[in-house]
Formats: C-alpha cells, structure tokens, sequence
C-alpha cells in the first residue's frame, strides 16, 4: 500500500487537516489520532501529505537506517542552516559520519572523567543556592535553576571558559539560548517562510540572540587556537571539548572554523535544553512519589555516605534506582517526543511503500506510554528499569528512545545522565521539596523540545536523623 493511501483524519478539500492542526498542542493532538487511526496514519496538509508512524518497529527501522536511507527533514535542515548550524545534529551521509568522529573525540569517556570535577563544583553551587532557598522558605523557578546549571556545565565543557549564571544570576547567554529553540520550532511549522520578508519583533530578537552566540563563539575558537598553538602539549591531552575538536580537525583537513562552530553551538543547544528540561519534568513526576523518594535516598544515602554530593565518578555506577528514576522521567516525559524525516529512496517498511523525499513523522512519545508495550503504562514505576523483577511484565523497550536509535544515537547521552545523576543525588540526599504551583496548571509546550510552563517549589532541609 502507497503511505498517501492509508487514512487518517478527515479534512477539507484542497486544505486537508491544516487548519484542524495544534501545532502547540500538536504531540497530544496526534497521540489522539493514534488512538482514533492507529500507529501508522496519513495526515494530508493539503499541498502535501504527512506519514505519522507510532510503531515502534517500523520507527526502529527508521533509526537502524539513518542515515543511508533517511535523512532529518529538508526544511529543518534549511532552518538551521540559515543560522549557520551544520554539524552532527543535522548533517547527513558521509559528512556525518566525520562529524560524528570528530564530535565522539570531544564527548568520549576520558574527556568526562577529567571534566567530572568542574561537574561537581557547579552541582556545589546548586547546592548551596538551593540551601539558601530553604532557609528563606521561598518560593522559585527551578526550571531557571536547572537552565542555568546546564549553561554553566555545557560551556565549561565546550570551551573551558568558567561561568557562573547560578549565583551571578546574569545569563546573556542563557537568556539568548532560550530564544533559539522556540523560533526554530516556530519557523519549521511555518506553511510559508514569512520571516524571509517580514520580520517580527520575535524574529528581530532571535537574529539578534543568534548573531550574539555566533560571536561568542567565534571568540572563543580564535582564543583557543592561539592558547593551543602558545602551548603545543596540550594538543596531546585537550581539556576541553572545543580544545579536543580544534586538534581532530588538525587531524583532518576537511574541517574548517565553520564546522567547529556549528558542532560547539550544537553542544550549548541540545546539552543545555535537552537535560534541563528531563530535570524538570522529574520534579513533577516526583511530586509527592514518597515511596519513589524513600527508594532514592537510601541507595543515595548508602552510595554517598556522609557527602552531600556525589564526589568520584565511578559512584555514578552505583546509582541504579536514581538512574531508573531518569528511565521512567523520559519515558513519560520525552523532551523530544516527536522527529520528523525523509526518504532517501523509494523504501517498503512493513507493507507501506514510502516515496523517495516524503515527508515522515515519528511519534516517539506514543507507543511508551501504551499498555502494549509497558506495563502501568500510565503510572511512575522506576522499578521497571532495575534487573530485579519489578511486577511489570511488560517491557518493550524498542518502544523508548529517549536518545534516539541507531548509529545516530546521541552523542551527548552519557554526559546528559551524568549531569541528571548528580544533581536528583544532590536533591534526595539534602531537600524535601513541594510544589508551590498546582500541578494541573503545569502544561506541556512544544517548542521544538517539549517543556515545561514555568512553575514554583519550595524546598526544605531534609531531615536526615
């Protein structure tokens, strides 16, 4: 069967469904759709047709096959592109793959080992500021507190430039960084590119953000050159991402400054957002999860002895249940529960004949969060991630791609657990905490990662007798 000929949603003549779209709302709206036409159906948006694939075997064949047979969609591709992005997030084929080489070098095991001390003193600050927090019984924004420890991370890693957003609380580019994706995901879902013609006050102040990043990072790149070229050893043992890239691409002729940019821009972007965000969906996912809680901190507790916070690397591995608690955030909470793809190739996956550049969306949240493939689907049960039997017989993971699959599995994925791991040890070992806004005025915003609407806790010292 052709995709165009498998039904969906009935629309209107010559529009289609375009007008009935959420594009807001649009990951709930199609999981809706999933439950009315089922795990594989055709969205006509008029000029075009939309494929939406909820299954997860046919979605790991698209993953396995990335990226010889498919590829990210041409108009995201063209979006980033227009801001000077294209690196291993969104190059394809061959120059991928040396992307990803490149990348690897920066993200691999040894450079987070030697970066895992800088880890922990911004985990410190959080610490601290949180304490703070406690005592003045005030009510925050965690979700500012997590964006701004990612930032701080995120941009010693890639550059080895020391900030301190958390307790300096001036983040220009933090704050730039939060314009990005929003417009991005706003410019993607745009039927006619108006922002190439008119240009909105939003769309002013996201070039201005963009042009600001450019030129800090730029900055950046000729500052280390000159550092690694003043001090040639340590081209043999880089301290830092950008530090680690700059000398593969010595390696290899076939980078430039431009490629170094988009990868570094790449690294703020996604490792800032992505891990941010997870966090705070956990805050609310916990939310009065006192058995869920009581599990956490005993294995914390027993880990980190009389420490506040996690201080060698190899106590990471031995917070299983706090990792477990990370598995099921994700599950029920993906920041990126939709991707969008094209054919390379006219492909056949499981019957359905797909044509050469059509256009593919893949449903990630959907098939986790059914009874088919997860036991409790709807409920928060970390003990199904553990190797002991967790009364959920039901475990599909082929259905969980929080990271996504494949060879283009993320590159950052360790390093976003490593980050979340340190500081929900850091949580349950020293604050109870409570929601100070209701939970059913929490929403979910898709802007190009789902987030979540600004909300407020209020933590206490935790009672350790």
């Amino acid at each position: 069967m052709l995709s165009k000929e498998i039904p969906g949603p009935k629309g209107k003549p010559i529009i289609g469904n375009m007008l009935d779209v959420d594009i807001d709302n649009l990951h709930n709206q199609l999981s809706d759709w999933v439950d009315e036409y089922g795990d594989v159906f055709n969205l006509n948006l008029g000029l075009s047709n939309l494929l939406i694939v909820a299954k997860p075997s046919m979605i790991d064949y698209v993953q396995k096959n990335r990226p010889r047979l498919f590829r990210r969609m041409d108009k995201l591709n063209n979006v980033l592109e227009e801001e000077g992005i294209s690196g291993v997030f969104n190059a394809e084929g061959e120059r991928w793959k040396q992307h990803r080489g490149m990348v690897a070098k920066g993200l691999d095991i040894k450079h987070q080992i030697a970066f895992f001390p800088w880890m922990m003193k911004v985990t410190d600050r959080l610490l601290h500021k949180w304490q703070k927090d406690a005592e003045q019984l005030r009510s925050f924004s965690i979700q500012d507190d997590f964006l701004r420890y990612t930032v701080d991370v995120s941009t010693n890693l890639a550059f080895g430039k020391e900030m301190n957003t958390l307790e300096e609380r001036k983040g220009a580019i933090q704050d730039d960084m939060e314009k990005v994706f929003p417009m991005i995901f706003k410019r993607i879902n745009q039927p006619i590119p108006w922002y190439k013609w008119f240009r909105t006050k939003a769309d002013k102040e996201y070039n201005a953000a963009t042009d600001r990043l450019q030129e800090f990072v730029d900055d950046v790149i000729s500052s280390t050159k000159q550092r690694l070229n003043a001090q040639p050893e340590l081209k043999e043992n880089p301290q830092n991402f950008l530090e680690a890239i700059i000398v593969a691409a010595e390696e290899d002729q076939q980078f430039n400054d431009e490629d170094i940019r988009s990868n570094l821009l790449t690294l703020l972007l996604a490792g800032e957002d992505t891990t941010a965000h997870t966090l705070t969906w956990a805050i609310t996912l916990l939310d009065k999860q006192t058995e869920v809680i009581a599990k956490a901190r005993e294995e914390v507790d027993r880990v980190l002895g009389d420490d506040n916070v996690v201080t060698r690397f190899e106590q990471l591995q031995q917070l299983e249940y706090v990792g477990a608690v990370i598995n099921e955030v994700m599950r029920l909470k993906p920041v990126a529960p939709i991707t969008l793809y094209q054919p390379n190739e006219d492909v056949e996956i499981e019957g359905i004949e797909i044509k050469k550049d059509s256009r593919m969306l893949l449903h990630l949240r959907k098939s986790a969060t059914m009874e088919e493939h997860f036991s409790r689907a709807g409920e928060f049960v970390p003990e199904r991630w553990m190797k002991t039997k967790s009364k959920c017989p039901v475990h599909n993971t082929t259905a969980y791609n929080p990271f996504g699959g494949g060879p283009r599995y993320c590159p950052g994925a360790n390093l976003a657990l490593t980050e979340m791991k340190l500081v929900l040890a850091m949580l349950f070992k020293n604050f109870d905490f409570e929601l100070t806004t209701p939970a059913e005025d929490i929403k979910e915003i898709m802007a190009f990662t789902m987030m979540a609407s600004d909300f407020e806790v209020k933590f206490t010292q935790r009672n350790k007798q």
